[in-house]
Order: structure tokens, then C-alpha cells, then sequence
């Protein structure tokens, strides 16, 4: 241990009015005590949160003046230094000790072992430190509470004193992006399949399943858009990790939350959405499990094969909905021919399976070209999905992909009539009929899956009023393939994987009618009936057509 008790600190500058005015007199606390508090401040701890000099924090002597403490009595209490609580609307209340500093006896065997009992008598506190000089570059004595309750010492640089949003443990060192490490599929397979149990079994505020999974997808945005930021600031610690202790991370996290939910208005529709509502334990947990990983720069196969756990979790056979094999869209992809030029959209784009393939058949194309391409899926790559989940692991997934997210965007493609009062950002330019060049989609279908007639009335999808009759319930993949029509430009191609029972028997013969003079076949491929099993039983077909008028 470098320095004693009188050697003058070396923390640059002269006190602070509002620090020197709180200090008792005499030189430990001029020269030690008051530096080590302008140190704490100028790591980013607030001087409402500290507490020392002239009001030091008193720890109880012994079990009997704990109580009096507990009863609001006079007690008996050996005073420490400087303490520092987890926030300043929590200062003075012992449950909430972060950390102890002491300072006053010269000796480091007799004063850590004193600090230890402190800790023992204060059994919130994570860490306490002693050292007998502010020199920033001296080794201090750091004592830290491991969960299991036992006392591990270390000895490092006053430097390494905990700061604000870091979590503390022995182990614990300051992370940069460089320090994030890219997962194995294995192993972020098997941590969200965790926390995916976590949730689901611990968490008591959000027990419907449906929210759980929206939850938890909240999450992986977050984390992703954490890595994007720690990315173009890679010296600067990551947004998204454990902070000094569950109530901190929960608060930062949550208030991380509100300004993605301000990035993506056009995701989180519902005052529910917009809030991340998992109990603080269960936000904690999230964040510790994937803080250490690099999720944004995993390949697109690593992330595919850990998200098919959401996925497959998010599945609701009841509504159509199928999780779209690999092989199909690489095949669609592939025979839609498409270019730069083509601007491309989902409308009902699930977990953004097709737009994937999109944008990865152009870095196929343009190898080196990474950011160029980024650019390029903002303006040209579209998508839209009722759910909130689907939509939210497709804005995940193009952010590892390349980017390309910021208009998946949440909303019903078929009811338009609902646009103005339920999904405005539907308005938009953007999303207007006639405006793209290519449609691939795998809609929901199914016979009892239909669209009301008069919905279909409201919504101008005159393909359930066939022949000039009155508007009939219709199924939905019929009124997706009419909405694909209508936002295709003249020239511009469909790409749609739908039931060979529409092309192919005599009861929807009168389809051949209504596509003749709209839209022109140009390739057929057949998907296996084993491609969809598990979910649907169905032949279904990729079906690629021109739109001729």
C-alpha cells in the first residue's frame, strides 16, 4: 500500500465549495477523505447519493443496536468515512448501501478487517474499500460480497472504484465493445431458450405467454440497439449490461426502453407495447444472460437458428401463421430475379424471413459493399406484420443482417379501412399502392381463416365480389393476393407462396377469371409437403406473377 494517513492526495485540483463545506477539520479529511469524494464525483456519483465528514454514516456495534437503528432509537455505531448509496432518493436507508471507503486506520491488516465487520454489520453492501491515500494510481484494499454472501479481498488501483451503472463483483472489469463476444449458434440457442424459461416461470407481473414472448423480443431490440451504439463508440462501455444492482439496471433499462420505443413508434402501437413490464428481477436477468455477447455482428445463421426458439414459441397455428422454411425462401428469392432497383415489400412478413433473403442475395451479389447495401434495404426493403412479435424479430433480424428495419413496421395489410384510427404511419408515402416493383410474401391461409364481407367492402377488395355479386367471406390469402396486386406497379412481379388448391381445382376456377386480366404467370415451384409439416397440411406452391394491369 502506497502512502499513510498524511501523505497529501494527488487528485488534481483544488475541492469543491460543496464538498470542502461538508468535510470535519483535520488533514485526513482535507487530504484523503475530501479527494476521494471528488473522485467518486467525477466518476459520475452524485453528492446527494455520499454520505461523510461532518455527517458520517455510524454501522451498529452490535445486533442490539441494529434494532434501536430499525426503531428509529439513539444507537451505538462506529462511523466510516465516506459511504455511497444506489441512488439519492435512496440515500440514508441501509438497505440500500452500495459501498463503504474507509480511511482512518493506517494499518491495512487491522483496517480491512475492521471493514469487513462493517460489512458484516451491513449486509447490503457489495463492496468496501480502504486505503489511506486518494492518489488515484495507489492500490487500495477492495473487499467485495459475492451472492453466496462470503468476502472476497482484492487488491486494486483507486482507478478501479465501481462507477455509476457498473455492476460490481470480484470478477466484474470495465467492458468494451471489443470485450463482447460473438456467440456460438449452440449458445445463444441455449440462452434464450433460458431466459425464455425464466420468464415464463419466475416473472409475476407478465404471465400471459403472448406478452411474455413480446417482452423478451422488447429485449433483444434493446440489446441490439445497444450493440449499434457501443459499436461507433467502442472505447465507451456498452448501454446494455448489469449495473451496480438490480433496482439500477431495472431503472436504466427501462428508461433505454422509452427511447427505443421513440426510435420504433411505428412497433410499439399499445400503451402496454410501450412499456417494459417485467418485474426488475426478471430485466436483470435478461440483461446479465446477453449483456457479454455481440449479437449485432452474428451471422445470419447463427441468429436464424436462435430465434427459431421465439419463433417457434410465437406460432399460432389457429391464425395461419408458419414459420417459412430456409430452403423456400432461398428459392423464392432466387426466382424473383430482383436488382437494386427493385423496391421490395412483405406485407405480411411474420419474422421477415423473405426480406432476409432479400437483402442477403444482394450481399451475395455485391460482396464489399456492406454499408452501401445498408443504405440501400433503408429505402428499398419494406415489410408489415399485425403481430407484435413477428415484426419485432424482423426488425432483429435485419439489424444482424445488414439493416433494412426501419420500415418493418406493425399494422394490418389487409384492413385498410383501419389505417387512419389504428396504424397512421400506414399513411405515409411510403406504403401507397402502385409504388413497388416486387411483393414476396408467405401470407396466412387457410379455409377458416377468412376475411368478413364487410370487411373486404370497407377495405375496396372487390376478389370477394367475383363477378359483380354481393361482397362473401373470403379467405385471407385470396384478399393477399389482391392486395399484392394493388401494391405492385405496372411491370413489377409477385413472389407468394399459397395453397395449390387455388390454382388447381374446379371450386376456384373463377380465380383464373379475376387474375387474367391483372396479373400474368411466369414461374411455378413446388414446395414439398414436408416443408410446412407441423404446421399446415396443405400443398402449397411459390407462384410468381407479373402484373400486367
Amino acid at each position: 500500500m502506497s502512502g499513510s494517513a498524511g501523505t497529501p492526495a494527488h487528485h488534481p485540483g483544488k475541492l469543491a465549495p460543496e464538498i470542502a463545506g461538508r468535510l470535519k477539520a483535520g488533514r485526513e479529511q482535507h487530504e484523503v477523505v475530501g479527494p476521494l469524494v471528488a473522485l467518486l464525483v467525477e466518476h459520475g456519483w452524485e453528492l446527494k447519493q455520499l454520505q461523510f465528514g461532518r455527517k458520517e454514516w455510524l454501522v451498529p456495534k452490535a445486533p442490539s443496536q441494529a434494532t434501536k437503528r430499525e426503531k428509529g432509537q439513539s444507537f451505538s455505531g462506529f462511523p466510516v468515512d465516506i459511504v455511497v448509496f444506489d441512488s439519492p432518493k435512496r440515500a440514508g436507508d441501509p438497505a440500500h448501501i452500495l459501498m463503504l471507503i474507509e480511511t482512518k486506520n493506517p494499518d491495512e491488516d487491522a483496517g480491512v478487517t475492521q471493514l469487513e465487520s462493517y460489512m458484516q454489520a451491513e449486509p447490503h453492501t457489495r463492496v468496501a474499500v480502504w486505503t489511506n491515500t486518494a492518489d488515484p494510481s495507489a492500490t487500495a484494499v477492495f473487499v467485495f460480497r459475492e451472492n453466496s454472501g462470503n468476502l472476497i479481498r482484492r487488491r486494486r488501483p483507486l482507478t478501479a472504484l465501481p462507477r455509476p451503472g457498473e455492476a460490481i463483483s470480484p470478477k466484474q472489469r470495465r467492458l468494451t465493445f471489443g470485450d463482447l463476444t460473438v456467440p456460438s449458434p449452440e449458445s445463444l440457442r441455449r440462452a434464450i431458450e433460458e431466459l425464455l424459461d425464466r420468464v415464463v416461470v419466475e416473472d409475476p407481473i407478465v404471465t400471459r405467454r403472448e406478452d411474455q414472448l413480446d417482452q423478451l423480443c422488447g429485449m433483444l431490440l434493446l440489446k441490439l440497439d445497444s450493440d449499434k451504439h457501443a459499436k461507433m463508440e467502442p472505447a465507451e462501455p456498452p448501454p446494455f449490461r448489469p449495473l451496480e444492482s438490480v433496482a439500477r439496471t431495472a431503472e436504466d433499462t427501462r428508461r433505454a426502453y422509452g427511447r427505443l420505443v421513440q426510435v420504433y413508434p411505428d412497433t410499439f402501437l399499445t400503451a402496454q407495447d410501450r412499456e417494459l413490464r417485467l418485474a426488475d428481477a426478471t430485466v436483470f436477468q435478461c440483461v446479465e444472460q446477453l449483456a457479454s455477447y455481440r449479437l449485432i455482428d452474428v451471422g445470419i445463421s447463427t441468429i436464424s437458428l436462435a430465434f427459431q426458439v421465439l419463433r417457434t414459441a410465437a406460432l399460432k397455428q389457429g391464425e395461419g401463421q408458419y414459420f417459412t422454411p430456409q430452403p423456400v425462401i432461398d428459392a423464392g428469392v432466387q426466382l424473383m430475379q430482383l436488382t437494386l432497383d427493385d423496391i421490395v415489400i412483405d406485407p405480411a412478413c411474420g419474422t421477415g424471413g423473405f426480406l432476409v433473403g432479400v437483402l442477403l442475395e444482394m450481399q451475395r451479389r455485391h460482396p464489399g459493399h456492406e454499408n452501401e447495401l445498408a443504405r440501400w434495404a433503408q429505402t428499398n426493403i419494406f415489410g408489415i406484420d399485425k403481430d407484435s412479435i413477428g415484426i419485432k424479430l424482423t426488425k432483429a433480424v435485419m439489424q444482424i443482417a445488414g439493416d433494412g428495419s426501419a420500415h418493418c413496421v406493425r399494422g394490418d395489410s389487409i384492413r385498410t379501412h383501419l389505417w387512419a384510427k389504428e396504424f397512421p404511419h400506414l399513411l405515409q408515402p411510403a406504403f401507397r399502392n402502385g409504388r413497388y416493383s416486387a411483393v414476396i410474401t408467405n401470407p396466412p391461409f387457410g379455409a377458416g381463416l377468412k376475411v368478413s364481407a364487410n370487411d373486404a367492402r370497407l377495405a375496396g377488395l372487390d376478389i370477394a365480389a367475383v363477378g359483380g355479386g354481393n361482397y362473401s367471406d373470403l379467405e385471407i390469402g385470396l384478399h393477399f393476393l389482391q392486395r399484392a396486386h394493388q401494391l405492385l406497379k405496372v411491370g413489377g412481379k409477385l413472389g407468394i407462396v399459397l395453397p395449390e388448391t387455388y390454382f388447381f381445382s374446379p371450386s376456384y376456377e373463377w380465380v383464373f377469371d379475376w387474375l387474367q386480366p391483372r396479373l400474368e404467370p411466369m414461374a411455378v415451384a413446388n414446395v414439398p409437403m414436408e416443408a410446412f409439416m407441423g404446421f399446415c397440411r396443405a400443398k402449397t406452391n411459390f407462384y410468381v406473377f407479373k402484373k400486367t394491369g
